[in-house]
């Protein structure tokens, strides 16, 4: 069965977007080093996002995942020009698309819909790369849950940049 795979990058304190959702303190990770993002990459084949996370790649540029299938949550927009439109709950959505033939799918984020989907009981698991700094508030790398999500380490790696990759089996 394919897999959801919550991939995404946090600060030290748990935020991955300040207050305003600017992402610049991402980039600070000195060195062209790929972290194993393009390994990761090839093993997805299938992109979930909320409309916030959404709209913010559009504007870094040329859609950098034109070549996936693409999703967007979304109660407002009418249309996306990379995506189909989700309006059904989690669960429902989760078991038409797992059931589909493909490679795993990633949940980009934000933390609103990851909440949505750890509610819902249904990413498989989560790697979190640790960036070196602390940003004092921002968004959260998950909302409000509203239950216990236990987690099994599987790999944890460090960088020389800095960076601490620490990837977990969500338990169900």
């Amino acid at each position: 069965m394919r897999k959801i795979i919550y991939f995404v990058t946090a600060s030290l304190d748990g935020y991955i977007a300040r207050p305003d959702g600017a992402i610049d303190w991402l980039t600070q990770a000195e060195g062209n080093e790929d972290f194993g993002f393009s390994e990761f990459l090839n093993s997805i084949d299938t992109v979930i996002q909320g409309r916030t996370t959404y709209e913010q790649v559009l504007t870094f540029g040329p859609y950098p995942y034109a070549e996936k299938q693409n999703y967007v949550f979304s109660r407002k927009l009418l249309q996306c020009q990379h995506a189909e439109i989700v309006r059904q709950p989690v669960s429902d959505f989760v078991r038409w698309i797992q059931k589909q033939p493909g490679k795993d799918i990633w949940l980009v984020g934000g933390g609103q819909l990851a909440a949505s989907f750890l509610h819902a009981g249904v990413i498989d698991e989560l790697k979190v790369f640790i960036q070196p700094i602390v940003l004092g508030q921002g968004l959260p790398l998950v909302s409000y849950v509203g239950r216990d999500t236990r987690l099994k380490l599987t790999n944890s790696r460090t960088f020389q940049q800095g960076l601490v990759q620490i990837d977990y089996d969500i338990l169900h």
